[in-house]
């Protein structure tokens, strides 16, 4: 489940060890995006590709995605065991869960701190975050077939952000947060 900063909430239906395996093996990094709807807090929305009318035109960017159930990037190791529970798979690179529908891949940096996080969304779940639920607006370079791949980085963040969206009848959605 990821939060935007809408403040709702996704719950998503997926199955497959096949996916969850390329999810695990890094698939998710290549093919980031899904729809979050726990990423952020409504207050700090901002447009990602273009700068606020008005606003100082120096005024850093902020992402809408930042958080899934309350882990972001730099939460440590046992923060995530913490919040999370129980992961699927738990090692020295970082942990994997399948929650309700969701895959989360979340990997740590040699310090033992979240430096990715991944949620794979499937099978047309409804919950599953739309493109302007991450980037505030719809997206500019959709593929003919309903495709559409983006990411936006943060510099004054320190992560990017990257949402991909499979075609098809039943969609792939994942949503990446990655320090940079």
């Amino acid at each position: 489940m990821l939060t935007i900063k809408n403040r709702h909430t996704l719950v998503v239906r997926s199955s497959g060890s096949f996916l969850a395996l390329l999810f695990f093996l890094g698939f998710s990094t290549s093919v980031s995006g899904q729809n979050v709807s726990a990423l952020q807090d409504v207050t700090n929305r901002q447009d990602v590709t273009k700068p606020s009318a008005n606003k100082a035109a120096s005024s850093p960017r902020q992402p809408i995605a930042s958080v899934y159930k309350n882990v972001k990037i730099g939460t440590s190791a046992d923060e995530v065991r913490a919040l999370l529970g129980k992961a699927k798979i738990d090692d020295k690179d970082g942990f994997f869960y399948e929650m309700d529908a969701e895959m989360v891949q979340i990997r740590l940096d040699e310090n033992e701190k979240v430096r990715l996080i991944s949620v794979t969304y499937a099978n047309k779940s409804p919950n599953a975050p739309k493109y302007s639920d991450i980037f505030g607006e719809e997206p500019t370079r959709a593929k003919p077939d309903g495709s559409v791949y983006t990411l936006v980085r943060y510099p004054e963040a320190g992560y990017w952000v990257a949402y991909s969206k499979t075609s098809g009848d039943e969609p792939i959605i994942t949503v990446t947060m990655q320090k940079l």
